[in-house]
């Protein structure tokens, strides 16, 4: 069986020593302790939390089979005679004492990748909103172009500090392209996980206020964001917005070409003319003469898809078979899914959940696709909190307020107690849209905005459920529509 790294390589990698002598083969690799198993001989890297210590979960994944064991040094020295025991008493079991296992981790997937990975294409692909859409549309144009083996991708939401790590340790190393999410909760995040991806090709698809709570400011933002941008090579391109203020301060000093995307990019450029925003279904354009049905609803998601274009493009990827692949794409669990329902009262409606994640941006942008929506009943919103704003909170959620009364849905709900602000607004500036406010999203709150709507809603009526994940408005979805009522 082969290794993903040897003992030498992963040694020199992570700058490590090892305890005892036993040897180093794994072909997986965990932080959590839960998905050891001995059918994977694997190697667990115990991670140091604020609350939380990984290396307490050393004795039960060793009595789980595992192979090789990263251990902070700090760690080993506060209980060296326990952790001499543990590997006196597993000697098949390869433990490395290293400076920083989170580090380690790191710089082990650098190594992987730098060993595996030297013929892919690798791309990036990061901004406040759109990333995981875009990752997905990026996705199904290279399957495409090189079919489903040829392609590596972030595994569900690995897109972190540990998450994107993993991700390349699942690559085997015959794909012919990669494509890797790149989110952030902290100052240098990015920059970490570029050095282990060291991209070809980056994306970024915006620079909003997402994360604004923590980092403090949109430059701020983008000065992170940036460092995706970090490695490409002369051969490579960095794709950034037409029209995002801060695309030229993101691609400066880029060794590679500098691509920019968006509706302002004349079609000669772009080879992609717009044809018509068909709303709930999507959008219809034509690249290089080929007409093509974006089944994503959204003018964001046309913008994403535009960025998708541009990277294919420099990539060298077929207009037919981006058209194949951007066809073919559908919107992930929790993230703009547009459904037809059937309502507990019988009422059929357009359902959209939208409730993975949210910040001022993805908000605004979803109020307005619904807003523009014609040929529908009436527009009812449940929106939830918008987390880690920080400082920015207060002025955030009293701009969805406007926007909501702008918009002038039929009935708004308000979830939470930072959504008391857009109430209190909307209460204000607009008597006619019937707004409630919940300072909590639990389960009794949910079930009476459930049947409220139940006891109005109408055929054709439009839903909209958006807010941060931690509201929990998919809890909604069974209370407004019973176990059967949901339909794609």
């Amino acid at each position: 069986m082969e290794t993903l790294l040897t003992k030498e390589e992963l040694l020199t990698a992570v700058k490590g020593t090892q305890i005892g002598s036993a040897p180093c083969l794994f072909n997986d690799v965990q932080t959590d302790s839960r998905n050891v198993c001995a059918e994977k001989p694997c190697m667990f890297v115990p991670l140091m939390g604020e609350f939380q210590n990984g290396h307490k979960y050393i004795p039960d994944v060793l009595k789980k089979g595992v192979a090789v064991v990263l251990m902070n040094e700090a760690e080993y020295q506060s209980n060296t005679g326990y952790y001499d025991g543990l590997a006196a008493a597993n000697a098949g079991v390869c433990f490395v004492r290293v400076e920083n296992t989170l580090h380690a981790l790191q710089n082990a997937a650098e190594a992987y990748v730098t060993k595996k990975c030297a013929d892919m294409i690798r791309v990036s692909i990061t901004g406040s909103s759109g990333k995981t859409t875009t990752k997905e549309m990026m996705v199904s144009v290279a399957r495409a172009h090189y079919g489903d083996a040829g392609v590596a991708y972030t595994y569900g939401n690995l897109n972190s500090e540990t998450g994107l790590p993993l991700s390349v340790f699942k690559i085997r190393g015959d794909e012919k392209i990669g494509i890797f999410e790149m989110g952030m909760n902290r100052v240098n995040e990015i920059g970490e996980i570029s050095k282990v991806l060291k991209s070809r090709f980056g994306i970024i698809t915006n620079i909003g206020t997402a994360h604004i709570g923590i980092l403090g400011s949109q430059q701020n933002i983008a000065t992170e964001k940036r460092k995706s941008l970090s490695y490409i090579p002369a051969d490579g391109a960095a794709i950034v917005g037409a029209a995002d203020p801060f695309a030229d301060y993101c691609t400066e000093g880029v060794c590679g070409k500098v691509v920019k995307f968006g509706t302002e990019i004349p079609a000669s450029e772009s080879g992609v003319k717009f044809i018509e925003d068909k709303g709930l279904f999507g959008t219809c354009f034509e690249l290089d003469g080929l007409t093509v049905n974006l089944p994503l609803s959204g003018k964001y998601n046309y913008l994403n898809a535009l960025s998708v274009i541009a990277c294919a493009k420099e990539i060298g990827i077929p207009s037919a078979d981006i058209k194949r692949g951007l066809e073919t794409v559908s919107a992930i669990s929790g993230r703009m899914e547009v459904c037809q329902s059937l309502l507990r009262n019988g009422q059929k409606v357009v359902l959209i959940k939208d409730c993975y994640n949210a910040n001022l941006d993805s908000m605004m942008k979803v109020i307005d696709f619904c807003g523009e929506l014609k040929d529908v009943g009436n527009k009812i919103f449940v929106l939830g909190d918008m987390k880690e704003l920080g400082a920015e909170s207060e002025k955030s959620h009293e701009a969805v307020g406007r926007r909501v009364s702008e918009t002038e849905p039929s009935q708004v709900y308000f979830v939470g107690p930072e959504m008391q602000t857009a109430y209190d607004v909307v209460k204000q500036e607009n008597a006619e849209v019937l707004a409630t406010w919940y300072s909590e999203s639990n389960d009794q709150n949910f079930a009476e905005i459930a049947d409220a709507i139940n006891e109005r809603a109408a055929d054709n009526d439009v839903i909209l459920l958006k807010g941060s994940h931690s509201m929990q408005l998919e809890k909604l979805v069974p209370l407004l529509c019973g176990a059967e009522g949901e339909a794609r």
